[in-house]
């Protein structure tokens, strides 16, 4: 039987990125349950609370202990490295930062407007980084026109789920998708996570949230 061949050296970081937003991807099941509370617990909004306080505090506690301990530096090195952006060695996870925009968007904006900027997050930056890695020619600042054209994308198809199931208003939901990938795009000195949720969530609550 013939061995499988591993990825060439040009192949790597494409096949990393794509590790890295499968992982990115998953995290859409956090704003589908914040939308349909499929789950028993957490449902009110001190059980969401205390679930992501409890995860940006365990986070955050790894993320210190991987940057200042030499070992566990080495560990999360040789398990994850590929997964690890060079601005992370020394930095909060995109992940950590993600439950952080989490926790702040339940506590700032009603639960459909938080799902949906977490949602255009989510899936956003996801299709964007897959997308212009794989296809991106175009650079504008540090992204590709190619990565945005489908970043913006996936965000109008979330938007159009959010409208036809009722979440929210189509003007709210739209308006919410393209601030979002505007943000991705502009070279905004703040973690995209944080960046992209924030002000999506302030422009749909702006526009008078949902229903």
């Amino acid at each position: 039987m013939p061995r499988a061949r591993s990825a060439t050296p040009r192949q790597r970081p494409l096949v990393s990125e794509a590790q890295r937003k499968a992982v990115h991807l998953s995290f859409i099941l956090l704003p589908l349950e914040l939308l349909y509370g499929w789950l028993p617990w957490p449902r009110r909004q001190a059980e969401w609370r205390e679930l992501l306080i409890a995860c940006v505090v365990v986070a955050i506690t790894i993320d210190v202990v991987r940057i200042h301990e030499q070992r566990a530096r080495a560990w999360f090195r040789r398990f994850f490295g590929g997964l690890i952006r060079e601005h992370e060695r020394f930095n909060l996870l995109g992940s950590t930062y993600l439950l952080l925009a989490a926790l702040l968007s339940i506590e700032l904006f009603t639960r459909p407007v938080a799902a949906a900027a977490l949602g255009f997050t989510v899936l956003g930056d996801g299709f964007a980084g897959l997308l212009g890695r794989a296809y991106g020619r175009t650079r504008v600042f540090s992204k590709s026109l190619e990565g945005c054209a489908a970043g913006l994308l996936a965000c109008l198809v979330w938007a159009a789920f959010l409208s036809l199931n009722g979440h929210l208003d189509w003007r709210v939901a739209v308006t919410g998708a393209l601030v979002a990938s505007l943000v991705e795009l502009l070279p905004i000195p703040l973690d995209d996570n944080l960046a992209v949720t924030l002000a999506a969530g302030y422009a749909m609550k702006l526009m008078g949230g949902s229903f």
